[in-house]
């Protein structure tokens, strides 16, 4: 196998790191690998193909960067669809024997725990707010019936 062989290898080992990880960076360097196979073909020295490898991955990352990055600059801010949980109202739909609280949030279930344990019960049909989510859980305030009046009357 010859100098543009091993560069063929690269070129596959940077396309495989490319499809595997969420980066965008390694599609350059497997663009640039390829092109120092095919101009190892021509060319016998390993310096000057890794000259074009380098150059041509680096110019390829400089051109794209500023594309790249307008592409994710609004997807930072917004949050996964369960993360949109916080501050949320919800009812709690059952409760079963063994005390597990489940309540539903736009109509999906979810296991929940009571924020503070000990200063309130929480009963079914409970309407409580969503103080914050872990995993596959999320914990709940029970709102009080003046605080729901309360909101009800400033028309949150």
């Amino acid at each position: 196998m010859g100098q543009w062989g091993v560069w063929v290898i690269f070129a596959i080992i940077f396309a495989i790191a490319e499809a595997i990880l969420p980066s965008f960076f390694f599609l350059w360097f497997a663009i640039g690998a390829g092109v120092a196979a095919i101009t190892s073909l021509f060319i016998s020295s390993v310096v000057l193909n890794l000259l074009i490898f380098l150059i041509v991955s680096f110019l390829l990352w400089i051109s794209t960067r500023k594309i790249v990055q307008n592409m994710y600059k609004g997807s930072s801010t917004i949050k996964p669809y369960q993360d949109q949980f916080v501050g949320m109202k919800a009812k709690v739909d059952k409760i079963d024997d063994e005390g597990r609280i489940i309540v539903k949030i736009k109509g999906d279930e979810w296991r929940a725990f009571p924020e503070d344990e000990e200063n309130y019960l929480i009963n079914v049909g409970d309407d409580v707010i969503i103080t914050r989510k872990t995993a596959n859980f999320v914990y709940i305030k029970k709102i009080n019936a003046s605080e729901n009046n309360q909101k009800k009357e400033t028309g949150e």
